[in-house]
């Protein structure tokens, strides 16, 4: 190398480093429909040769581009698209940035910065702008009667979303899917999602729950749904106790009743004719004033519900008199009749006893003729033991069988005693 290209080489390296002017903006740049959005636009130059002329803002088109905003340093700032949502932010010589607010859909596409600079002439930089548009999101139950079909029981839609949403489920009801994907104009999709199940009445209150997913949403958006299935009436009667005697007051019957939607009339009757004047009906009740025969035997109320109808029965049996107080007497008349019997037993047995000992004095008497009489007195003794345990239960009413149990025991003891007496020879 010669000398004149070795200086020219090292001039070259340590001279002071020129920093070419440049406008730095960001690449690509995402908003959301409906906020605001800020499009930079910075013009790094460290030559005070440099003079900025001229800064705009272009939005670029096949056809022409629309002129957006044009800074000057000595006229100030001109809006030739005159909508109001576009304005600079600050503006300077070295800083242009843009403010779009609110964003449209309209707004998407290639953006330019464009800087004149005096003597060096434009330069300019460009933005690719995508729009997003969160989606309007919604789900309903679907009412549904229960059935052997299969049919949607809740509906999601995820509407004008830009792209399109993910809509999922979470339920613990088996079910299946279906969504249906709708175009819109404006390049926004609507997505509707169905949950299908093959519905039954313990399906109805059940929870599903319908998410939502999209770029422009910070977070899923959880929607739960209750189920509403459609079923006629399932009725109970309560209020029988079973002990329904006569002239027994104020006694009702109470018509429940399951339904969706809830019932709407209810109709008492009897199998064996119409209701009797000593009752009266309020809606899901029976009110009946005093037992008699005439509401002996079986009860039905039929309710009605916008699905259909469904009928409860209860059979009613009239007694004579109160079960409880016809316990205790039998109860305290079979105890004094068992008391009778056991004092006549131990009275036979005592009968008993007396002719055994009469018989056994006779053998011995057969048996020893020459008998010696003893120096002191002869006692012979017999003793006979009775006992007898009775449990007496009321069987008439076994709800309060604990209350009339009767139980009586006799324990007897019977002592026979023989003297015999003989004198000395």
């Amino acid at each position: 190398m010669s000398v004149v290209a070795l200086v020219s080489f090292l001039q070259l390296v340590l001279s002071p480093v020129v920093v070419t002017q440049k406008i730095k903006v960001d690449s690509s740049v995402t908003g959301n429909a409906g906020e605001e959005l800020m499009l930079p636009c910075h013009f790094i130059n460290n030559d005070s040769n440099l003079t900025v002329v001229q800064v705009t803002w272009l939005k670029k088109a096949e056809a022409e581009n629309e002129n957006l905003a044009v800074y000057n340093p000595h006229f100030g700032t001109s809006y030739p698209a005159t909508t109001g949502r576009i304005t600079f932010n600050n503006a300077n010589s070295q800083n242009c940035t843009l403010a779009i607010n609110p964003l449209e859909l309209d707004d998407e596409g290639l953006y330019s910065c464009e800087v004149n600079v005096f003597p060096t002439g434009k330069q300019e930089s460009q933005t690719n702008l995508t729009v997003l548009a969160k989606p309007m999101n919604g789900a309903v139950a679907v009412p549904a009667e229960a059935g052997l079909s299969e049919t949607s029981i809740a509906s999601c839609t995820a509407a004008n979303g830009k792209p399109a949403a993910v809509v999922t489920w979470i339920a613990k009801v088996a079910g299946k899917v279906t969504s249906t994907r709708i175009e819109n104009p404006n390049r926004t999709v609507t997505v509707i999602s169905q949950y299908r199940i093959v519905p039954t009445r313990k399906d109805n209150g059940e929870n599903v729950t319908c998410v939502v997913s999209h770029k422009a949403l910070s977070d899923r958006v959880s929607l739960p749904v209750t189920l509403s299935v459609r079923y006629p009436p399932e009725v109970t009667i309560t209020g029988y106790d079973g002990n329904w005697h006569l002239n027994r007051r104020k006694v009702n019957l109470r018509c429940i009743v399951e339904a969706n939607p809830p019932a709407t009339s209810y109709r008492w009757t009897m199998t064996t004719g119409p209701v009797p004047e000593n009752a009266r009906v309020e809606g899901n009740h029976l009110f009946i004033r005093q037992v008699d025969y005439s509401v002996n035997g079986t009860w039905v109320c039929e309710a009605t519900n916008a699905v259909g109808k469904g009928k409860g029965e209860i059979a009613v049996v009239v007694r004579e008199m109160d079960a409880l107080s016809a316990g205790e007497s039998f109860g305290s008349t079979v105890v004094y009749i068992v008391i009778g019997t056991v004092i006549g037993v131990l009275f036979i047995a005592v009968l008993l006893s007396v002719v055994i000992v009469k018989k056994r004095r006779t053998i011995d008497a057969d048996t020893k003729p020459e008998a010696k009489p003893s120096p002191q007195q002869q006692r012979s003794q017999i003793t006979v033991f009775a006992t007898l345990n009775l449990n007496v239960l009321d069987t008439v009413n076994s709800s309060t069988r604990e209350n009339h149990e009767r139980e009586a025991t006799i324990n007897a003891d019977v002592n026979i005693n023989q003297t015999q007496t003989s004198s000395v020879k």
